[in-house]
């Protein structure tokens, strides 16, 4: 009886060994990533870091997303448990306040694959691969999609042509009181 017992502890701590380094949130990956954050908290994650392309790059900032963060990725599922890839840890993702975002994942030949990450959604990580070409009209699609779940509409920051003169016109506003004509003759 204390044999078997010695055995099951033994099998228990093996199991226990091999399968504890396998758990996907302790998982690290041997590259890093870049997160970039646009002004309505959504992200846009791309990894490897070393295998941003030029024009990916401009792209991303061309669409309103500015580079706010990088490290070593880890491996992590969606919000249901479904699906898993890696992406940046959880803290930082709550450090952005960024419920949704894009994970794009460069691999060979400036081919990218696509996820989705949405709190209703879950992880979605369709099959299909993309090129650049692809991914500059998906991405604003996803966005308006996530616009829409918001009821916002799209925004896009105007600046006049003028607005030198608009900013000197309201640092330099004039008040003029004008008396009331009701008050100021007597009936």
């Amino acid at each position: 009886m204390r044999v078997a017992k010695s055995l099951t502890t033994i099998l228990f701590s093996i199991t226990f060994a091999l399968t504890g380094p396998l758990n996907p949130s302790l998982a690290k990956a041997e590259y890093d990533y870049q997160l970039y954050k646009n002004f309505e908290n959504f992200g846009i994650l791309i990894f490897p870091k070393n295998q941003i392309f030029g024009e990916l790059d401009k792209f991303v900032r061309q669409t309103g997303f500015d580079p706010v963060e990088s490290g070593q990725a880890i491996m992590r599922f969606g919000p249901n448990n479904e699906n898993q890839t890696y992406m940046m840890p959880e803290s930082v993702q709550q450090k952005y306040s960024m419920d949704r975002f894009i994970v794009l994942q460069v691999i060979a030949q400036k081919n990218i694959l696509v996820g989705v990450f949405d709190p209703e959604w879950g992880l979605t990580l369709p099959s299909a691969i993309f090129r650049l070409n692809g991914i500059k009209k998906n991405i604003p699609k996803t966005l308006n999609m996530f616009r829409k779940h918001f009821k916002k509409r799209e925004t896009q920051r105007y600046i006049p042509e003028n607005s030198k003169r608009i900013r000197l016109l309201t640092t330099n506003a004039v008040t003029i009181s004008v008396k009331s004509r009701v008050m100021s003759s007597p009936h």
